[in-house]
């Protein structure tokens, strides 16, 4: 304590105002130079010294199951100890055991061989001559060659490979897939099972199933896609070995035997019946497959928090220490970079974090994990049987993948938990800083298994994403090159110390990292949001520049980035015609928005694409671009004409809201003083039925009850209400009761919850026309929006600052209309449906004079989130809400329109 005070004391004096400039600047520098001397220095040949060793030979690839697994994983604990920690494994070890239910492997060797006519050997392996079919029998093969067409047994169904042929002692060689005329039923029976038990049964020693594909090529757009045949463990016949060979031994084959195998498989196709041949060549295969359950360890080693109040606080750095071990192809997959280099990195993180004295206030734990190629088991058991409480846990660090590359640091996560990784990277230099490079949605390693529980967690990677190119950042990626040859010390020192600046920081801090609201950003971030509605092309059509942060206006691309929109749907208005010449002309104006919206994107092709399916949407949100899915507002643009329709079909609309605040010729709004049609005509049912094989979205928002029942009644696909709310808590005729809510959700339909103020609240709209023409009356104009609009512009100027001016007097008076009344709309559906299945957002952004305060854009969508997790909804729950839910009905419309297909 007096030394404390002494130091604190000399601090005073040196940097005093009395004290010499001159001498204050020394006493600075020599104070941060003595704080970065007590800083952790990471050092990256410590760190490769032990990458080297965990990826040489003598541990064969290191696959989680084998005893070389369990070495890599017992030196790793030996490190661990050796460096101090504590063993945080079960009862009291490093280790953590991790079942592998359905573990497998294949063993050598592994051959396919002409013998004769002549003798030619091939190789297996991946892109290579052959590959064992997982769930082979074991042993060695010998016999004729016999190519039986799809090998499928099927006379009563008029197809039969077997017919006159004898396979007997023989290897049947056979298509992947079945015959295209074989009836569904059949083809459900003729599993890859049926095809290997029918042949073995036959006398056929093996089977080799063709694989037609073209190693390293595009499939050719139309053709159809091999399937090809699985097994699982136990279903071949003991002793019956089953390959998969490609086009050489193919060709080879046939051309022995003075045949052609495209000939066969041109006629099989082209004039489907089989046709099959003995080829009279003699193969010998052999293959060796192990199946069974086996467990691995994690290893985990604990760095006890000091701090009684944050000890119970956890922060976890960790990756796989598995590899893919020895390939079929016989090589060793060392997996260096991918991913000894993790092990590597957090050994040297612990040593430098000792060796500068480190005390931490929360509880560090470093792990290795096992089973991460086998699909994340090992983090996913962690995740599932957790050494600490993931509920206590502040923050999980990946690393994968820092040996090779370019000094870029790739950082996922960062994005979906932005703030938290700003506290995190205050610990960083400048330059450190200056090479993070954000991946969004990037879930291909172990911190996806802590995304999955809402644990708030990052991954590390060196250089670039993996691009298969010459000129990939990671070249040796699972393959048999990836050796310590191919690691750079000085990547792993910046891994190492990346971590080592962090933890620093963090360990101690006094922020509140377990705030909840990191979890429930990431939780929006992490979902699809989905705004079924908006009225923002307009604006794209007068020309703002919408890439800009705009200080007015609802939605730009700014805002919709920060609300995490996913999708947005731009509507197209067509506004009802005041006259016969109108009708005719309104078309043109929805196509204008389409051609506006299309630039938009096109001009923004790294922000926003314009996507017609929700496979597109779901492609689009993956490379963290935000899909435009294009609408009409206003059936009136087609015009009468279903050509029109389907025109705006083929220029990428995808869903149609039926009217406006009037009706079409076909079918009646809900803004109608009174029945005009009584619902739909006859040709409004042919719009719907076109909607439907077209497959377009019906959406019955603006439609009057009679329609809406009628929509109901015609429509063979879900339909949406895209920006509507509950009658049965503001009574206004835009909104649907809870009838109509029950009925759309029988139909598999959803209603997207508009943000007016007028639709949420009871007697809102009433109230504000009151004030409206009360002030149109004083300054002696008509109660009239589009007469006060053509009016002098002074005189409209003064008549708008007043009314903005009483009624913001008067909304002070009223019961506030926000966040929480949006979500209690979201609240009334989910009630009245009984699940959380047919809500969504329909904002209505753009095409609302005012919003729900707290939505005055789209960029605080997040609050809505923010609502439904204070109310306890379940994060599954959340997302069908945010998006979820119009994703299925986009789907489901899609699929409907192919049934409908001839």
């Amino acid at each position: 304590m007096k030394n404390a005070a002494l130091t604190a004391l000399a601090v005073c004096l040196v940097f005093s105002p009395a004290a010499h400039p001159g001498q204050a600047a020394a006493a600075k520098a020599a104070a941060e130079k003595k704080a970065a001397a007590l800083r952790p220095v990471a050092d990256g040949a410590k760190a490769f010294a032990h990458l080297a060793h965990l990826a040489s030979n003598d541990f064969k690839g290191r696959k989680s199951g084998t005893p070389e697994y369990r070495r890599a994983a017992e030196y790793v604990a030996a490190e661990m100890a050796k460096l101090g920690l504590k063993p945080g494994g079960d009862n009291g070890t490093w280790f953590q055991e991790v079942p592998f239910k359905s573990w497998t492997d294949f063993g050598q060797p592994l051959r396919l061989e002409i013998v004769a006519p002549q003798r030619r050997a091939y190789f297996a392996g991946r892109d290579r001559d052959f590959t064992p079919v997982g769930g082979t029998g074991s042993g060695t093969a010998r016999g004729g060659l016999v190519f039986a067409g799809y090998a499928v047994e099927a006379a009563k169904d008029g197809w039969d490979d077997y017919a006159g042929l004898d396979v007997k002692g023989k290897v049947v060689l056979a298509l992947a897939d079945l015959p295209a005329a074989l009836p569904n039923e059949a083809k459900a029976a003729w599993t890859f099972e049926a095809k290997i038990k029918t042949a073995a049964a036959k006398g056929a020693v093996g089977y080799i199933e063709m694989d037609l594909s073209t190693p390293g090529a595009p499939p050719r757009p139309g053709a159809p896609r091999q399937r090809p045949g699985m097994l699982r463990a136990g279903q071949a016949p003991k002793g019956f070995v089953v390959l998969r060979a490609g086009r050489d031994f193919l060709s080879d084959a046939f051309y022995m035997a003075g045949r052609s195998w495209r000939d066969l498989v041109s006629k099989t196709l082209r004039l489907g019946k089989p046709f099959t041949a003995d080829l009279g060549v003699e193969v010998e295969m052999e293959a060796r497959f192990v199946s069974g359950e086996r467990t691995a360890p994690n290893v985990i080693g604990v760095w006890p928090g000091a701090d009684p109040k944050l000890k119970d606080q956890v922060l976890i750095m960790g990756g796989h220490l598995d590899h893919l071990g020895v390939g079929i192809d016989g090589w060793i997959y060392p997996g260096a970079d991918d991913n000894a280099s993790s092990a590597a990195t957090v050994l040297e993180t612990v040593r430098a974090l000792a060796a500068a004295g480190f005390k931490p206030a929360r509880t560090v734990v470093f792990c290795s994990w096992a089973g991460e190629e086998l699909g994340l088991v090992g983090s996913r058991w962690y995740t599932d049987h957790p050494a600490f409480p993931l509920e206590k846990t502040a923050l999980y660090m990946n690393i994968d993948m820092v040996g090779t590359g370019d000094a870029d640091l790739l950082v996922g996560g960062m994005t979906e938990f932005a703030e938290l990784f700003e506290v995190a990277k205050r610990g960083l230099d400048a330059a450190t800083v200056a090479r993070l490079k954000p991946r969004p949605n990037y879930r291909g390693s172990d911190h996806t298994s802590f995304w999955a529980k809402s644990v708030p967690a990052i991954s590390l990677r060196s250089g670039e994403a993996l691009t298969g190119e010459l000129d990939d950042e990671h070249p040796e990626y699972h393959m048999p090159g990836d050796g310590p040859g191919i690691v750079d010390p000085e990547r792993l020192r910046e891994a190492a110390q990346y971590h080592c600046d962090i933890l620093w920081g963090l360990a101690s801090s006094r922020e509140d990292l377990l705030d909840p609201v990191h979890r429930t950003l990431y939780l929006h971030r992490d979902a699809a949001v989905v705004d079924m509605h908006c009225d923002t092309v307009a604006r794209a059509l007068a020309g703002e520049d919408l890439a800009k942060d705009l200080p007015t206006g609802h939605i730009d691309i700014p805002k919709l980035g920060r609300g995490g929109v996913d999708l947005q749907v731009f509507a197209c208005f067509a506004p009802p015609p005041a006259t016969e010449a109108d009708k005719g002309r309104a078309g043109n104006g929805v196509f204008a928005q389409i051609q506006a919206a299309r630039e938009l994107a096109a001009k923004n092709p790294d922000k926003l694409v314009l996507v017609t399916t929700a496979s597109e949407s779901t492609a689009a949100r993956n490379s963290s671009k935000t899909g435009v899915l294009l609408a009409i507002e206003g059936g009136y643009a087609i015009e009468n004409d279903l050509v029109l329709l389907r025109e705006f079909y083929r220029a990428g609309v995808r869903l149609m809201t039926l009217t406006h605040w009037t009706a079409t010729d076909w079918a009646d709004a809900s803004g109608d003083p009174g029945p005009v049609h009584g619902g739909l005509t006859e040709f409004g049912r042919e719009v719907v039925a076109e909607m439907n094989k077209l497959g377009m979205i019906v959406d019955v928002s603006h439609a009057s009850d009679a329609t809406f029942w009628d929509v109901l009644r015609v429509s063979k696909a879900p339909v949406v209400a895209s920006h509507s709310c509950c009658r049965a808590l503001a009574p206004h005729h835009r909104n649907l009761s809870d009838e109509m809510l029950k009925a759309l959700a029988e139909k598999d339909g959803v209603v997207g919850v508009n943000f007016s103020p007028g639709f949420l609240q009871d007697g809102y709209d009433a109230k504000r026309t009151e004030v409206f023409a009360k002030t149109a009356a004083d300054h002696g104009l008509p109660a009239d929006r589009a007469a006060i609009s053509a009016a002098d512009p002074a005189v409209r100027d003064k008549f708008n600052a007043d009314f903005r001016e009483r009624w913001a007097a008067v909304k002070k008076t009223l019961p506030p209309v926000d966040v929480k009344t949006v979500v209690d709309h979201i609240d009334h559906v989910v009630k009245i449906t009984g699940d959380c299945d047919h809500v969504g957002l329909g904002s209505d952004f753009d095409g609302l004079s005012e919003t729900a305060a707290g939505l005055e854009n789209a960029g605080l969508l997040p609050e809505i989130t923010k609502e439904l997790v204070r109310r306890g909804y379940k994060p599954e729950d959340i997302r069908k809400v945010l998006g979820g839910n119009f994703l299925r009905v986009f789907g489901a419309v899609e699929r409907a329109r192919e049934a409908a297909a001839p």
